[in-house]
């Protein structure tokens, strides 16, 4: 059983691998790994360029029995959430890609 404590999740590092799509007509730029609290890796996430130009991420999915793409990987937190956007989105500026 997990006790939260009420303690915030730390992002401890970001890893940007560049994988631009985008002249291929795709939408990926990059993938991107997190660690949270130096104990929880999340692999697989995507850097991807929305059609305005803006930039977004796409956390790993799975293709179901029902045809349809399922999240592998869902915060429910939504402070978290926005943490891990902007972490990675940052990273991705940073990296000069």
């Amino acid at each position: 059983m997990w006790l939260r404590l009420g303690l915030l999740m730390i992002i401890t590092s970001v890893k940007i691998y560049p994988f631009d799509t985008t002249e291929m007509g795709g939408m990926i730029l990059a993938f991107a790994e997190v660690v949270l609290d130096d104990v929880l890796l999340l692999k697989g996430i995507k850097v991807m360029e929305g059609k305005g130009g803006g930039l977004f991420i796409s956390y790993p999915s799975q293709k179901g029995k029902d045809n349809q793409f399922h999240d592998l990987v869902v915060p429910l937190d939504e402070d978290l959430k926005k943490q891990i956007r902007r972490a990675v989105v940052d990273a991705f500026k940073a990296s000069d890609l």
